[in-house]
């Protein structure tokens, strides 16, 4: 009972700390993002008394280029008609010279038609302006003989804050427009190091100064958009302005919930104009956009450390009794559990051998403990006679076979399972092998062919192939890929040529093996009956791989290749191969071209038929098209090459 009241009681502390913890961290939070929201509003207030003074800046600089574009503009005019050219004809050369004499940022001659025919600035020739407050202000300029100022504005195209003035000579029928770079011209003018404090520096203060602001920004709206005034080339998305016209104030959160933007509508140009005591520079009616950036994440990773706080003081705060409880409780029942939980999990990973703990305790622990200890002993012993079961299964039925017909193990095998595939099948036998028997006892004979079976076994495996049966001293194995098989047959003839040093150093005679190899589709399967089952593989080609072994000996050549294996090779050239024959093998109505791979030949030998391979191949594709007359001028010329050649004795012979 007193272990039921301590453990209510201790419930209750818990959720009062905690419900005491979220109430002052949501009070936390809402009065820090009260007073984030008063210096973000102060900020925006000083923007605008940084904007008023930068109009200070720009009133003095204005005034100086206003009238230095309208002394220049009818100068730039008299120029033009001095060289006799029409503002059309002026190249590249002469728009940089007036450019540069006069003093101006760019140059542009502007049509009747509201469109800009000349300029030195690339990207602004062929400009149409829209009709508008803008082309009504040219058309009052056509003819007029006078210079006019349209006051500060931004490119449309650079986002660059210029002056602009405009002269239409008497008579003609375009107008003279010029523009200075105000930052430029500020930055070389009386003014040059307040120019370079207020693009670098007035702005980025509000956030030097102020933890939580990461950004600001002033945006000045034109025909092509808001372009910044401090960022050249930044502009607002549309759907912000639309949002900051519509109610004067938006907030934009990230998606990461920290970073929040604030868009707020500036004071108008003529309000900051009176400010500073003048006019000031004409911006016209064009609106202004502040931009604060601020991260509210600040307010909430305080919160994050006043409930870490109360959480650590609630942790203190708990009654010794319960810690020496839990303690106790975890030496007695836990951390026995845990460990018999880990060691099930090593035992499932396969470590039979892992020790069980606890198995001495006189408790239900003890009894627990015990109990697995003896069921891992039975686990392991059943899994160890398993292993041993599919080891000496493997030797029997190859587990290549199993995975070819879709079986896991030879557990899943039923009577009559099949698979088709295409196969290239590989027949070895040893040449005399009767006589080679009868010299020898029956114990002689069994060592002597598992001797020679270990070595060549293994080969036949690192090549990606199986050996599906052993006949006497003969061998059946199978590729899935022709270029595989050949390169099984040659790593044959070198472990031969190993085992024949063997038997020379014991004083007996060397042994030769003849190889055959065919491809073709077969079935591989299960025969029999439902008590006694084989593995085989049935087909045609099988009975061909045979005939081609048994060829070897007529033609005393090893490796012999079916026709279907050589056209099945991915890579032809890899191997020395040639055409030997065109054969009828018994069972076969069909006649087969048969060929040698002689890449283990002496080098005398290789060198003789490498020099008439490529006739015989020529010269068998001629006999496959049906003409006779070019396969015979093919086997004659390798004749010429290699007098007495067999294998083009053998393929003239098929031209009639």
């Amino acid at each position: 009972m007193k272990r039921k009241v301590g453990l209510f009681l201790l419930s209750v502390i818990v959720l009062v700390t905690l419900a005491t913890t979220l109430i002052v961290s949501v009070s936390m939070y809402r009065l820090v993002s009260e007073q984030q929201d008063q210096e973000i509003r102060g900020i925006e207030n000083s923007l605008s008394d940084r904007f008023a003074t930068f109009m200070l800046m720009l009133r003095a600089e204005h005034k100086q280029a206003e009238a230095h574009l309208r002394s220049v503009l009818p100068k730039i005019d008299a120029d033009l008609d001095a060289t006799g050219k029409t503002p059309a004809q002026l190249t590249a050369a002469d728009l940089e010279r007036l450019s540069r004499e006069y003093r101006v940022r760019n140059l542009y001659f502007i049509d009747r038609g509201h469109k800009i025919f000349q300029t030195d600035l690339a990207s602004d020739r062929g400009l149409q302006f829209p009709e508008g407050k803008f082309t009504a202000f040219l058309d009052t300029v056509y003819g007029r003989n006078e210079a006019t100022s349209f006051g500060l504005d931004m490119s449309t195209v650079t986002g660059i804050l210029r002056t602009y003035a405009y002269f239409g000579p008497a008579g003609k029928d375009y107008i003279v427009e010029a523009s200075t770079d105000v930052r430029a011209d500020l930055e070389r003018g009386p003014f040059g190091w307040m120019s370079k404090y207020f693009f670098e520096d007035l702005f980025n203060d509000a956030v030097r100064s102020n933890v939580y602001v990461k950004q600001v920004d002033i945006f000045l709206g034109t025909d092509a958009g808001f372009r910044s005034l401090i960022h050249v080339g930044k502009e607002l998305a549309p759907a912000i302005v639309r949002e900051v016209e519509q109610k004067g104030r938006y907030r934009e959160t990230a998606p990461d919930g920290r970073l929040v933007t604030v868009y707020s509508r500036e004071r108008s140009p003529a309000a900051l104009a009176r400010e500073v005591g003048d006019a000031g520079p004409s911006i016209g009616p064009k609106p202004i956009i502040r931009q604060v950036t601020y991260d509210t994440g600040l307010a909430l990773d305080a919160v994050i450390r006043v409930v870490l706080g109360a959480l650590a003081v609630l942790v203190v705060m708990l009654p010794l009794l319960y810690w020496i409880s839990a303690r106790l409780l975890q030496k007695q029942l836990l951390d026995p559990l845990f460990s018999l939980r880990e060691e099930a999990g090593a035992i499932a990973a396969g470590d039979l051998d892992h020790p069980i703990a606890n198995t001495g305790r006189r408790d239900e622990i003890g009894n627990l403990a015990h109990s697995f200890d003896i069921m891992r002993g039975a686990v392991r012993r059943t899994i160890l006679d398993l292993k041993d079961t599919n080891l000496s299964i493997g030797r029997f039925v190859p587990h290549a076979f199993l995975a070819l017909i879709g079986k896991p193990s030879i557990v899943s095998v039923q009577l009559g399972d099949n698979a088709n595939r295409e196969m290239t099948v590989l027949f070895s036998d040893i040449r005399n092998f009767t006589p080679l028997s009868e010299a020898m006892t029956p114990d002689e004979n069994f060592a002597f062919i598992n001797a020679f079976l270990e070595s060549i076994g293994p080969v036949i495996r690192h090549h990606n192939g199986f050996i599906d049966k052993y006949i006497g001293d003969a061998i059946m194995a199978l590729f899935e890929r022709p270029d595989d098989a050949i390169a099984a047959s040659l790593a044959m003839i070198d472990a031969l040529a190993q085992f024949n040093d063997g038997r020379r150093a014991r004083g007996l005679g060397p042994i030769f093996i003849g190889i055959g190899l065919n491809t073709g589709p077969l079935m591989l399967g299960t025969i029999g009956e439902q008590d006694r089952m084989d593995c085989t593989v049935i087909s045609d080609a099988v009975n061909l791989a045979s005939r081609v072994e048994q060829l070897t000996k007529i033609y005393n050549v090893s490796p012999l290749i079916s026709q279907a294996t050589y056209e099945g090779l991915a890579d032809r050239g890899a191997h020395a191969i040639r055409p030997i024959d065109i054969v009828t093998v018994k069972g076969k109505s069909k006649p087969v071209t048969i060929y040698e791979v002689f890449d283990r030949a002496p080098p005398a030998e290789r060198e003789a038929k490498d020099r008439t391979c490529a006739l015989l191949l020529s010269g068998v594709a001629a006999l496959a098209a049906g003409d006779t007359a070019a396969a015979r001028r093919f086997f004659d010329q390798a004749l010429v090459l290699v007098p007495d050649d067999p294998a083009a004795l053998h393929l003239l012979k098929k031209c009639g």
